[in-house]
């Protein structure tokens, strides 16, 4: 297991700081990474597109080729500070096998991403580095705090990290790396060589557009890989339009609880603010964080960048 002290923290963003944006899966929508352009300016950063920033290619943003040498070429620009994935949808995946894992970890450069870039952060974590699970620019539309909490964990401040609440299922508290993402990228990296690893950890998850028999299918396996057996404990972010027509009956919230009751030892919290929602509120991937189950309570217990 990698996680915590074992891992390089990426350098943190000081005013006026560089972001690189690149589309390393699906094609952008270009007023929505105008919006967010404006933000991060606001906010007083700079920002630097990649080159191919809105090809499309289907339902990707440009050929594997394009989006990856979009993304070294951030890597690589001195001018960069951290890069920041303009949205999801599908095709990191596809070329992250290319990378030199080393490069990336040299350059300690915060990437920053959900959803399908869920893989990426995973690969991240293989190989060594800590990441930020966290809003992109595919919405216009976050809250002031899922903002300003995206900002001071940039920057590094001491406060950024502070308790984020959700609903007690399993009490019990625990300490450890915190790994995950999107539930269907979660399973996806299985198999891998990046695949999740558990051991000790934090798990979280959150998932869109599944039904709960879905949900179910996907925590099943991961039990089976011996993935929920392992967790410290399980935090569980926002599960949104995961109903069924054909089974309205039935709530995905009450599949997740039981499921987790049943296969997981530590404490289990639900209804966290992460994920497809517009309260989306950044954590590290990588870095220690702590769990306490009795007040359904998630709270980072170091930085996810590097001050010094």
């Amino acid at each position: 297991m990698r996680g915590g002290s074992d891992l390089v923290r990426p350098r943190a963003l000081n005013p006026g700081a560089t972001i690189g944006i690149c589309a390393p899966s699906g094609p952008v929508e270009t007023a929505a990474v105008a919006d967010g352009e404006r933000w991060l300016e606001d906010e007083g950063f700079r920002v630097l597109r990649a080159p191919h920033l809105e090809q499309r290619c289907g339902y990707l943003a440009g050929s594997d080729a394009v989006r990856a040498a979009d993304f070294l070429e951030l890597l690589r620009d001195p001018r960069v500070d951290a890069i920041l994935f303009a949205r999801g949808g599908y095709g990191v995946g596809r070329w992250i096998p290319q990378l030199d894992p080393a490069e990336v970890v040299a350059a300690r450069k915060l990437i920053i991403g959900y959803s399908d870039a869920t893989l990426f952060l995973l690969w991240l974590r293989f190989a060594g580095l800590v990441s930020l699970h966290g809003p992109m620019l595919e919405r216009s539309d976050l809250t002031p705090e899922a903002r300003a909490r995206l900002i001071g964990l940039l920057r590094g401040d001491p406060q950024a990290g502070a308790a984020l609440c959700g609903d007690s299922v399993r009490g019990g508290a625990a300490t450890g790396p915190l790994v995950g993402g999107s539930l269907s990228l979660v399973v996806a990296s299985l198999g891998t060589p990046w695949e999740i690893d558990t051991s000790g950890a934090l798990l979280f998850f959150e998932e869109i557009d599944e039904p709960p028999y879905a949900v179910d299918r996907k925590l099943v396996q991961l039990r089976d890989a011996g993935k929920l057996s392992a967790a410290a404990g399980v935090a569980v972010g926002a599960l949104v339009d995961c109903g069924s027509e054909r089974y309205p009956e039935v709530e995905v919230e009450d599949v997740v609880r039981d499921l987790l009751l049943r296969e997981v030892d530590g404490p289990v919290v639900c209804g966290l603010p992460i994920g497809h929602i517009r309260d989306n509120r950044a954590v590290g991937v990588g870095t220690l964080a702590s769990l306490d189950g009795a007040v359904g309570a998630l709270v980072l217990e170091e930085p996810v960048v590097d001050r010094g």
